[in-house]
């Protein structure tokens, strides 16, 4: 009898030791309770930091602020805040402006692109807003530290040939146009180089923190002059999208109002109310609004 329940009871701890291993899974990089973080969320998380490389201590940093939210949420669980009623209230306000979101979101998705013609129209129209606020400059440069490369791709220039010709050491030009508004929008070094240049002239091979540097003036417009549509067109579809989700957003509201007006569902007053009212007078103020 002794024996027997000896073995009965090593064959119950074994089976509750194993219930309380924990099971390893390869992909799972922090666990509590039922709650996982994998490691393809930390690669995903990684890679919306677009950084070259992530530090292990970045890296462990994250992993344990998730550990530890974790443990704080849980606990809030435990001490019934999920029925706290200052998180319930809030609860309330956040899911009535995500909802709202959602539903502006799928409504704006039926938006176009504004079609040139509409584009000109508005440039038309609202050509006195478009002014330059700042001394602009539109500028091409020619980087590498091939001083002599740059030299002979300089002379190439000066001669007319509008790209120029490179035959300094392969994969050591950079080449770009930069736009710049104003002396805060470039470094001294190169602001004080192209503020000189005639249109159309290039500079001299300039060296700026150990690279050699070579600009061409493409184009100058000073403060005050009017911008141009070609200046402008993305400013211009911007606002004209948000022009249309305003419109969209006031039409929805306008059907929604109709609606619950129809239904008797709507009260709505142009300020609050310090003593009782008639339901009369309410109904006439709702109707005044829904009017204008």
């Amino acid at each position: 009898m002794l024996k027997t329940t000896f073995y009965f009871l090593i064959l119950f701890l074994l089976i509750t030791g194993c219930a309380r291993e924990e099971i390893w899974e390869p992909e799972v990089v922090a666990r509590v309770g039922d709650r996982k973080l994998m490691a393809s969320e930390i690669t995903a998380w990684e890679a919306s930091l677009r950084q070259a490389n992530v530090s292990q201590e970045v890296r462990s940093a994250f992993i344990r602020n998730w550990v530890e939210k974790e443990l704080l949420y849980r606990a809030a669980l435990d001490g019934g805040f999920a029925k706290d009623a200052w998180v319930m209230q809030r609860l309330d306000e956040i899911t009535r402006t995500l909802l709202v979101s959602r539903l502006l979101e799928i409504e704006y998705q039926k938006l176009t692109t504004p079609v040139p013609s509409a584009i000109h129209t508005y440039f038309q129209q609202n050509s006195h807003e478009f002014i330059w606020s700042h001394l602009h400059l539109s500028v091409d440069f020619w980087r590498s530290n091939d001083r002599k490369g740059l030299e002979r791709l300089r002379s190439n220039l000066q001669r007319g040939r509008q790209a120029g010709i490179w035959t300094g050491n392969a994969g050591s030009l950079e080449n770009g146009r930069i736009t710049l508004d104003g002396p805060e929008s470039a470094s001294p070094e190169v602001w004080k180089v192209v503020l000189r240049l005639p249109l159309g002239q290039v500079s001299k091979v300039i060296n700026i923190n150990d690279d050699y540097w070579v600009f061409k003036l493409i184009d100058r417009r000073e403060a005050g002059e009017p911008q141009g549509l070609d200046d402008v067109r993305d400013e211009i579809v911007l606002r004209l999208m948000e022009e249309a989700r305003k419109n969209i957003k006031e039409e929805l509201v306008r059907e929604l109002v109709n609606e619950y007006h129809h239904k008797g569902r709507l009260q709505w007053s142009s300020q609050p109310r310090s003593t009782v009212t008639s339901a009369e007078s309410t109904i006439k103020e709702t109707q005044e609004i829904i009017e204008k």
